[in-house]
């Protein structure tokens, strides 16, 4: 039986040190393109720098506004998120701890634009955004991504507000205490590790959009960070090198927030295994 389980751990490493080269591979040739020069990349995509340099990234930062792009990308992730979250808990708790008829087909209702790519709607909205002067807007995305985001982030506050006791509203309500104070101060403090998982999974879907921005932004100071991406990229040849220090620092700030949200994140997965 020892011997047995000892193969077993042996090839369960096995297998986790195998998944970890797959995935570390692509990031360790990003990283090293990085700071290499055009010359080198084109020489050998794999091979280290001659010289380590961060030439590259000072021609980023001097060459665009990448800043800006910076700035405009956190603002529209964060408004986004914001109103995703706080309209999505309010619509939760409505579903869940509020009695009413027809509970069940409402949230159902609310499911339903999931099952609709948001592709599909591109030439509508473009023209709707024309005509009500949204077009070439930070307000017009953060519109976009609050809306096609929502539904999700009502299936995931609505699974989890159902593991939260109903005694503890029903106790509430018998001292005197309304609605919006039952949510504010006694619900809203338990979404923690639901809203840091809705931050990290939402909010990367965000900071990674190319799609949108490409159709609905053309003025260089709205652009997003993922765009600055298409601007080192020519028709016939593209500068490698510097497209890897703009990818570097799209990835960056999504790794940071990941690191900032893990505890709130496996404290919600642990969590809802107990109560579930």
């Amino acid at each position: 039986m020892k011997d047995k389980r000892k193969m077993i751990y042996f090839l369960r490493y096995v297998i986790l040190i195998i998944g970890s080269i797959v995935i570390l591979y692509p990031f360790s040739i990003l990283f090293i393109t990085a700071f290499k020069t055009q010359k080198e990349y084109l020489m050998s995509a794999v091979s280290l720098p001659e010289h380590w340099s961060l030439s590259n990234f000072k021609e980023v930062f001097e060459s665009t506004n990448i800043f800006l792009s910076f700035f405009n990308s956190v603002i529209i992730m964060v408004a986004a998120l914001v109103i995703q979250i706080f309209c999505g808990a309010l619509t939760a708790y409505a579903l869940t701890k509020m009695k009413f008829k027809k509970a069940g087909k409402y949230t159902i209702l609310f499911l339903l634009p999931m099952i609709i790519p948001i592709q599909s709607l591109v030439i509508p909205l473009y023209l709707i955004y024309t005509k009500i002067g949204l077009l070439d807007t930070r307000t017009g995305l953060v519109i976009i991504y609050a809306a096609t985001g929502l539904p999700l982030v009502i299936f995931m506050l609505t699974s989890f507000m159902k593991t939260i006791p109903i005694q503890i509203s029903e106790s509430a309500k018998v001292e005197g205490a309304g609605e919006f104070i039952i949510f504010s101060r006694l619900v809203l403090p338990l979404l923690k590790p639901v809203v840091a998982t809705i931050t990290v999974i939402s909010g990367l879907s965000i900071w990674n959009d190319f799609f949108m921005p490409m159709i609905m932004i053309s003025d260089p100071d709205k652009k997003t960070l993922p765009l600055k991406i298409y601007d080192f990229m020519g028709q016939y040849t593209s500068n490698w090198p510097l497209i890897c220090v703009c990818i570097l620092l799209v990835i960056i700030p999504i790794l940071v927030l990941y690191c900032f949200m893990q505890r709130y994140i496996i404290d919600g997965v642990v969590a809802g295994s107990v109560k579930g």
